[in-house]
Protein backbone atom coordinates (compact mmCIF):
# COMPACT_ATOMS: atom_id res chain seq x y z
CA UNK A 1 0.00 0.00 0.00
CA UNK A 2 1.90 3.05 -1.22
CA UNK A 3 -0.50 5.61 0.24
CA UNK A 4 -0.36 4.11 3.75
CA UNK A 5 2.92 5.80 4.45
CA UNK A 6 5.37 5.16 7.23
CA UNK A 7 2.70 4.81 9.96
CA UNK A 8 1.25 1.62 8.49
CA UNK A 9 4.58 -0.16 8.19
CA UNK A 10 5.02 -1.10 11.89
CA UNK A 11 1.48 -2.52 11.99
CA UNK A 12 2.16 -4.66 8.93
CA UNK A 13 5.42 -5.84 10.42
CA UNK A 14 3.67 -6.72 13.71
CA UNK A 15 0.98 -8.61 11.79
CA UNK A 16 3.67 -10.40 9.76
CA UNK A 17 5.55 -11.38 12.95
CA UNK A 18 2.33 -12.58 14.53
CA UNK A 19 1.51 -14.69 11.45
CA UNK A 20 5.04 -16.15 11.43
CA UNK A 21 4.68 -17.06 15.11
CA UNK A 22 1.27 -18.61 14.44
CA UNK A 23 2.66 -20.63 11.50
CA UNK A 24 5.56 -21.96 13.58
CA UNK A 25 3.11 -23.01 16.32
CA UNK A 26 0.89 -24.74 13.74
CA UNK A 27 3.99 -26.57 12.44
CA UNK A 28 4.87 -27.64 16.01
CA UNK A 29 1.30 -28.82 16.54
CA UNK A 30 1.34 -30.77 13.26
CA UNK A 31 4.63 -32.36 14.30
CA UNK A 32 3.15 -33.40 17.64
CA UNK A 33 0.11 -34.86 15.88
CA UNK A 34 2.38 -36.89 13.59
CA UNK A 35 4.34 -38.12 16.59
CA UNK A 36 1.13 -39.10 18.41
CA UNK A 37 -0.16 -40.91 15.30
CA UNK A 38 3.14 -42.77 15.04
CA UNK A 39 3.05 -43.71 18.71
CA UNK A 40 -0.58 -44.77 18.45
CA UNK A 41 0.09 -46.99 15.45
CA UNK A 42 3.12 -48.45 17.24
CA UNK A 43 0.98 -49.20 20.30
CA UNK A 44 -1.77 -50.72 18.18
CA UNK A 45 0.54 -52.77 15.97
CA UNK A 46 3.04 -53.95 18.60
CA UNK A 47 1.83 -53.11 22.09
CA UNK A 48 -1.69 -54.48 21.94
CA UNK A 49 -0.62 -57.95 20.66
CA UNK A 50 2.01 -58.14 23.43
CA UNK A 51 -0.58 -57.13 26.02
CA UNK A 52 -2.98 -59.73 24.63
CA UNK A 53 -0.29 -62.44 24.81
CA UNK A 54 0.55 -61.49 28.39
CA UNK A 55 -3.12 -61.59 29.32
CA UNK A 56 -3.37 -65.14 27.92
CA UNK A 57 -0.30 -66.13 29.95
CA UNK A 58 -1.82 -64.61 33.06
CA UNK A 59 -5.06 -66.54 32.53
CA UNK A 60 -2.99 -69.75 32.55
CA UNK A 61 -1.19 -68.60 35.70
CA UNK A 62 -4.52 -67.77 37.36
CA UNK A 63 -5.77 -71.25 36.45
CA UNK A 64 -2.70 -72.80 38.04
CA UNK A 65 -3.19 -70.65 41.15
CA UNK A 66 -6.81 -71.82 41.37
CA UNK A 67 -5.68 -75.45 41.14
CA UNK A 68 -3.01 -74.86 43.78
CA UNK A 69 -5.58 -73.27 46.10
CA UNK A 70 -7.86 -76.30 45.62
CA UNK A 71 -4.91 -78.59 46.40
CA UNK A 72 -4.11 -76.64 49.58
CA UNK A 73 -7.75 -76.92 50.68
CA UNK A 74 -7.66 -80.68 50.01
CA UNK A 75 -4.43 -81.04 52.03
CA UNK A 76 -5.99 -78.99 54.85
CA UNK A 77 -9.00 -81.31 54.94
CA UNK A 78 -6.68 -84.32 54.94
CA UNK A 79 -4.64 -82.90 57.83
CA UNK A 80 -7.84 -82.19 59.78
CA UNK A 81 -9.00 -85.80 59.24
CA UNK A 82 -5.59 -87.07 60.35
CA UNK A 83 -5.73 -84.91 63.48
CA UNK A 84 -9.16 -86.40 64.25
CA UNK A 85 -7.75 -89.92 63.83
CA UNK A 86 -4.78 -89.12 66.07
CA UNK A 87 -7.04 -87.64 68.74
CA UNK A 88 -9.32 -90.69 68.56
CA UNK A 89 -6.36 -93.08 68.69
CA UNK A 90 -4.93 -91.24 71.69
CA UNK A 91 -8.32 -91.38 73.41
CA UNK A 92 -8.82 -95.08 72.57
CA UNK A 93 -5.30 -96.31 73.19
CA UNK A 94 -4.20 -93.79 75.75
CA UNK A 95 -1.50 -91.26 75.17
CA UNK A 96 1.63 -91.63 77.21
CA UNK A 97 4.30 -89.08 76.31
CA UNK A 98 7.65 -90.53 75.24
CA UNK A 99 9.49 -88.37 77.75
CA UNK A 100 7.70 -90.13 80.62
CA UNK A 101 8.27 -93.53 79.03
CA UNK A 102 12.02 -92.88 78.77
CA UNK A 103 12.11 -91.56 82.33
CA UNK A 104 10.34 -94.64 83.71
CA UNK A 105 12.60 -96.98 81.71
CA UNK A 106 15.61 -95.10 83.04
CA UNK A 107 14.29 -95.67 86.58
CA UNK A 108 14.04 -99.42 85.85
CA UNK A 109 10.29 -99.72 86.24
CA UNK A 110 9.56 -102.07 83.31
CA UNK A 111 6.70 -103.76 85.18
CA UNK A 112 4.50 -100.77 84.36
CA UNK A 113 4.90 -101.44 80.67
CA UNK A 114 4.58 -105.23 80.74
CA UNK A 115 1.19 -105.59 82.38
CA UNK A 116 -1.96 -104.75 80.53
CA UNK A 117 -4.29 -102.18 81.95
CA UNK A 118 -7.57 -103.85 82.86
CA UNK A 119 -9.57 -100.66 82.35
CA UNK A 120 -8.60 -100.41 78.69
CA UNK A 121 -10.80 -102.51 76.39
CA UNK A 122 -9.24 -104.45 73.54
CA UNK A 123 -9.67 -102.76 70.16
CA UNK A 124 -9.39 -103.99 66.65
CA UNK A 125 -6.11 -103.35 64.85
CA UNK A 126 -5.50 -99.76 63.93
CA UNK A 127 -6.27 -98.91 60.33
CA UNK A 128 -4.64 -95.72 59.13
CA UNK A 129 -6.79 -93.32 57.13
CA UNK A 130 -6.36 -93.07 53.39
CA UNK A 131 -3.91 -90.33 52.54
CA UNK A 132 -3.40 -88.39 49.34
CA UNK A 133 -0.30 -88.89 47.27
CA UNK A 134 1.48 -85.75 46.16
CA UNK A 135 2.63 -87.55 43.03
CA UNK A 136 -1.01 -87.93 41.96
CA UNK A 137 -1.44 -84.15 41.97
CA UNK A 138 1.99 -83.12 40.70
CA UNK A 139 3.01 -85.50 37.94
CA UNK A 140 6.73 -85.62 37.38
CA UNK A 141 7.67 -84.70 40.95
CA UNK A 142 9.55 -88.03 41.15
CA UNK A 143 11.83 -86.80 38.37
CA UNK A 144 14.17 -85.05 40.77
CA UNK A 145 17.78 -84.59 39.75
CA UNK A 146 20.18 -87.00 41.36
CA UNK A 147 22.81 -85.38 43.55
Amino acid sequence: LPGAGAGARPEVEALDASLEDLLSRVDEFAGMLDMIRGDSSHVVSEGVPRIHARAAEMRRVYGRIDKLEAFVRMVGRSVARMEEHVAKAEADLGAFPKAFTKLLHAMHVPALFNRASPARPQHAAYEPPALFRTEDHFPGCNDRPQL
